[in-house]
C-alpha cells in the first residue's frame, strides 16, 4: 500500500496499467490506494481513455490561450531554421535559450507568455547540457552592443570599456591562449577521428567528453559515488 502524494508523478507505463485495469473492472479506490494518487486522477485517467478527442481539444484551447496555431508554426519556423545572431538578439549567440525565445515573441506579438508556455515551444530547440561538445576556439568578432547582456548595456562606463581596443587585445590573447590548450589536449584526438573516419569511409563523429566526476580506467569499476564524503567517527563518551 503506498501513501498518498499529492506531488507523486506518475510515468506512461503505471498511466497506463492503471488505464488498463480501471477498464478492466477495477475500483478506482483499490487502484489510487495501491499507486499512492487520489480517486480523482484514476477518475481522470478512465475518462480520458474513454473520450479522448474531449481531452484532446481542452488541451489544444489551453494551449491557444497562449499561442494561436499561425503563431506556434511561424515562431518554430524561425527558430528551426535561424539562430539568434542572425535574429539580433542580445545577447548574440548561436543557440537559442529561453530569454531569446521571449525576446522574439515580444518583437512578433508583443506577448509576454509565462516560462511554462515558452518551454513547452522552444525545448526542442534548446540544447541540452549534453549535447555540448569542447569544439575548436573561433577568433573573436569585433566587439558590439549587442553581444552584451541588456543590463550589462545599461551601463555606460562598461560599454566604453566594451568598445575600447583594450577589452579586444584581451578578447585576442584569451582566444590564443584558448587555441594553444585546445591543440594540447584535443588536436591530436580529432586528428585520430578523422584518420579513422577516412578509412572507414564515413563520418565519425565527435569524441564524446566525459561527464563530471564519471569514473574512468581503473576506476571505472569502483563502487559508490564519484565523489564519497569521508565518514565521520562517532565521539565516544
Amino acid at each position: 500500500m503506498a501513501e498518498l502524494n499529492p506531488k507523486k508523478r506518475l510515468n506512461q507505463e503505471q498511466r497506463d496499467e492503471i488505464t488498463r485495469r480501471v477498464l478492466a473492472g477495477e475500483k478506482a479506490p483499490q487502484l489510487a490506494e495501491e499507486f499512492g494518487v487520489s480517486r480523482a486522477y484514476v477518475s481522470l485517467l478512465k475518462n480520458q481513455a474513454i473520450d479522448p478527442e474531449r481531452f484532446q481539444h481542452q488541451a489544444e484551447d489551453k494551449f491557444a490561450k497562449k499561442f494561436t496555431k499561425a503563431e506556434r508554426e511561424k515562431i518554430i519556423g524561425i527558430v528551426s531554421t535561424s539562430t539568434p545572431e542572425e535574429q539580433v538578439l542580445i545577447p548574440t549567440r548561436e543557440h537559442w535559450s529561453l530569454d531569446h525565445g521571449f525576446q522574439l515573441v515580444w518583437r512578433l506579438y508583443q506577448k509576454k507568455p509565462s516560462v511554462r508556455a515558452m518551454k513547452e515551444l522552444m525545448e526542442p530547440y534548446i540544447p541540452r547540457r549534453e549535447d555540448y561538445r569542447f569544439p575548436k576556439p573561433k577568433p573573436p568578432k569585433p566587439h558590439h552592443v549587442n553581444q552584451l547582456d541588456p543590463e550589462l548595456a545599461k551601463d555606460p562606463e562598461f560599454v566604453a570599456y566594451y568598445l575600447s581596443p583594450i577589452c579586444q587585445q584581451i578578447a585576442q590573447r584569451e582566444y590564443e591562449a584558448a587555441l594553444a590548450d585546445w591543440e594540447k589536449r584535443f588536436a591530436a584526438d580529432e586528428e585520430r577521428a578523422t584518420v579513422a573516419a577516412e578509412a572507414a569511409g564515413s563520418f565519425a563523429e565527435a569524441p564524446p567528453v566525459l561527464a563530471p566526476g564519471l569514473r574512468v580506467g581503473k576506476h571505472a569499476k569502483s563502487k559508490g559515488r564519484p565523489f564519497t564524503p569521508p565518514k565521520r567517527r562517532k565521539k565516544r563518551r
